[in-house]
């Protein structure tokens, strides 16, 4: 783990990290809070899911899912996105930063639909919401492929008990169980032309997937 000791100082360290300013609506791009990273992370961490192995960042945006993961002891994090802007904003960050983490981080410029990744440990993302049209059902595109991936699943996503209907579902029939889940609220920053208001809270669910 290094010399980070607790939740709140990861989350510290990673309040660091600049807010990417040219974010794409079509994709989503909502940039997880650094208290989330952290509690997912720390979560993934202190149920043994995360030191000394290969993390999958689907979606990742940044990569600070990414790097927090390596800052808490992971082998090496593949950060899988399907837009090369951000990717390259992403590898800037980590280079400035936090220098001594970026030869662990891979920068992937890939639709995760066609992702054909071998011999990851657990997916720890943030996917689309599927709240832009085109996008609907797309969380559950990358839940399948984190199934096909990895035997532990970290994952945010918009709540809605139709929505963890299919999770459970989807879950079963490929070999997982919904281990537990938590209700958030995911903070959004007035970022796009059409947001009329400074914050957004957003009622998210995070949950751990674990294969039987």
């Amino acid at each position: 783990m290094g010399l980070i000791r607790s939740k709140k100082e990861l989350e510290l360290i990673l309040s660091r990290i600049n807010w990417y300013r040219h974010s794409k609506k079509r994709l989503e791009q909502y940039q997880t809070p650094p208290s989330i990273v952290a509690h997912m992370v720390w979560t993934a961490y202190m149920r043994g899911d995360v030191e000394g192995l290969t993390i999958g960042d689907y979606g990742c945006g940044d990569g600070r899912i990414s790097i927090a993961s390596i800052l808490m002891g992971a082998r090496r994090a593949i950060c899988v996105d399907i837009d090369e802007d951000i990717l390259l904003h992403g590898l800037g960050t980590v280079t400035s930063l936090f220098p001594g983490v970026a030869g662990r981080v891979l920068y992937v410029d890939a639709d995760v639909e066609r992702l054909g990744l071998k011999d990851v440990d657990t997916v720890l993302m943030n996917p689309p919401f599927g709240v832009v049209a085109e996008n609907r059902g797309l969380d559950i595109v990358f839940l399948k492929r984190a199934m096909a991936t990895a035997r532990s699943i970290y994952s945010i996503h918009k709540y809605s008990e139709a929505f963890m209907d299919i999770a459970r579902e989807v879950a079963e029939d490929n070999g997982f169980i919904l281990d537990s889940y938590e209700l958030l609220d995911f903070e959004i920053p007035m970022m796009f032309e059409t947001h009329r208001r400074r914050i957004y809270r957003v009622k998210t669910v995070f949950i751990i997937l674990t294969r039987v």
